[in-house]
């Protein structure tokens, strides 16, 4: 009996210092990654600028050929949607959105991931040498869920692969003249 007391008192310390550093841990995630393409800001705008020219390079598109997809609003810039749904894990369901647009320079999304939460990410574009440096990132707010406080120490090494993919994909198809 006195180690059923002593295992139950082990597991409540290791629950409470579980929880207890979750707080601790930070409220908001973010992964970023660049690129320089040999083309002018306003030929990589093109391809960022719009939720199925996004789809063309996207990491995730190639994932399961069986998503389903849907795109709303105008072909490029603010109100440009996408929403898909797939039974794969790693491509899931959700919607993205532009939500603001400056010709040449930046383009922001917002996310929904549903029950996985949601998150902004964003494309800034700026000159380097005779290319154009650009910049993909994901933000995303935690708030009290101190399971994903703890998902958001692994962010970066779940996402940044992804995104590294997506854009030596999209660094190729905008060099080829795509």
């Amino acid at each position: 009996m006195k180690a059923v007391r002593i295992l139950t008192l082990i597991l409540a310390v290791l629950a409470v210092g579980v929880l207890v550093i979750a707080l601790l841990l930070p409220a908001s995630g973010r992964v970023e990654r660049s690129i320089v393409i040999d083309a002018p800001p306003a030929q990589v705008f093109a391809h960022v600028n719009g939720m199925r020219a996004f789809h063309a390079w996207s990491p995730w598109s190639r994932i399961d050929p069986d998503t389903h997809y849907e795109f709303t609003g105008p072909e490029q810039g603010v109100g440009s949607r996408m929403t898909w749904r797939s039974e794969h894990a790693e491509v899931g369901g959700g919607w993205q959105e532009i939500v603001a647009s400056r010709a040449n320079e930046y383009v922001e999304t917002r996310l929904d991931f549903g029950a996985q939460g949601d998150g902004v990410a964003s494309f800034t574009l700026g000159p380097d040498g005779a290319g154009t440096r650009l910049t993909w990132d994901f933000r995303t707010e935690f708030g009290w869920d101190l399971f994903g406080r703890w998902f958001g120490l692994m962010l970066d090494r779940f996402l940044g692969p992804s995104y590294e993919r997506g854009l030596t994909e999209l660094k190729a198809r905008v060099e080829a003249g795509g």
